[in-house]
């Protein structure tokens, strides 16, 4: 991360529930507006995530996100409602002093983001990690090497290396919550996503009770100048596993359409 000096100033928070408001449902979403940018997530959508250069533009974006995501788990079969007609509600916001779509920006915590999480939290969370997955080594099925290897433009990341970078990010996300995990990772970066998403989800599935609620603050791996940031609740791991994914699916896919 870059030297930055965070400031949070919460602005609102109202209960994160879907609402009926006459014909439409009130989606509740999280803003991060800073310098220059604005992050937006949807609570009740892990995965949906996305970033505007204004809060309005966000806000754009995250309605288009949302029908995407309802259509997504729906064609894997989640058991979920049409959501028909809906709109979005702004339920909490954090204006902070950098921007919040660079790359390494500090992970601010949520109020949203501090209720305890339970079996079907987790439950849920593992299914919509395998959906994302399948679609991530989709996208990348049958690339070759110089296409893997190639350093796009203006862009931070090869296909590779975004594929490693998710990888261990993944099991970094684990070692938020005070968890030593081994940190020995394959070269091959297909053997690494393999070996990282078995060693989160066996983890997952036998994660402590007392790991399921409470606010951590861990010492490993951690940048100096992003302590401020660095909380971190089970809630928020889980979110961040399915939306840290869905995020590089999608900059993977407009890679591969430039190449």
């Amino acid at each position: 991360m870059r030297n930055f000096r965070p400031l949070f100033i919460l602005v609102t928070f109202h209960t994160l529930k879907q609402r009926v408001w006459g014909s439409h449902v009130k989606i509740p979403v999280c803003l991060e507006v800073g310098v220059g940018g604005t992050g937006a997530f949807v609570p009740d959508c892990p995965g949906c995530w996305v970033f505007g250069r204004s809060p309005e533009r966000a806000l754009e974006k995250v309605r288009v996100a949302i029908a995407e995501w309802f259509r997504w788990v729906k064609e894997q079969g989640e058991p979920v409602s049409d959501v028909g007609k809906f709109d979005v509600e702004v339920a909490e916001v954090l204006r902070v002093t950098y921007n919040p779509v660079e790359a390494g920006k500090p992970e601010p915590l949520f109020w949203s983001e501090v209720l305890p999480v339970d079996d079907k939290d987790i439950a849920r969370t593992i299914r919509l990690m395998e959906y994302s997955r399948s679609d991530l080594l989709r996208s990348v099925s049958g690339l070759s090497d110089e296409v893997l290897d190639w350093p796009p433009p203006k862009e931070p990341r090869t296909i590779r290396n975004c594929l490693r970078h998710t990888g261990i990010v993944e099991w970094w996300y684990i070692t938020r919550l005070d968890v030593d995990l081994p940190e020995n990772f394959p070269q091959d970066v297909f053997q690494l996503l393999d070996q990282t998403r078995k060693v989160v989800t066996n983890y997952l599935r036998t994660l402590p009770q007392e790991k399921r609620s409470g606010v951590y603050q861990p010492k490993k791996h951690v940048d100096p100048e992003a302590t401020i940031c660095n909380l971190w609740t089970a809630r928020k791991v889980l979110r961040r596993l399915v939306d840290h994914e869905r995020l590089h699916a999608r900059y993977i896919e407009r890679i591969s359409r430039i190449k």
